[in-house]
């Protein structure tokens, strides 16, 4: 599952019930989306590892039910509108210059 930078990630019921087999990393990520919604960058930043390892958790969170993963919308699949997606990285680079 590839996951966009900008992919919006929540915590599931499943991931608050607190009720499943999962190391430090899974718990740190239950724990930053259980309040807002967080993108694949915050929680990369926040959590202070690269973007792909980031990525790889979210995904396997995703699949065993923990994490809903809300991947971006407003451009098309060939890359149509970029001015939407140039907008959307701006903010969410802005966001990460915040923390």
């Amino acid at each position: 599952m590839e996951i966009a930078l900008e992919a919006l990630v929540e915590t599931t019921a499943r991931g608050r019930s607190g009720q499943f087999l999962g190391g430090r990393e899974q718990k740190v990520i239950v724990d930053l989306c259980g309040g807002r919604l967080q993108s694949l960058a915050e929680i990369a930043a926040r959590m202070e590892v690269p973007l792909g390892v980031a990525r790889v958790l979210v995904a396997d969170m995703a699949a065993d039910g923990l994490l809903a993963v809300h991947e971006p919308t407003g451009f098309d699949a060939d890359g149509g509108d970029e001015s939407v997606g140039t907008e959307l990285l701006e903010r969410v680079l802005s966001g990460l210059r915040r923390l």
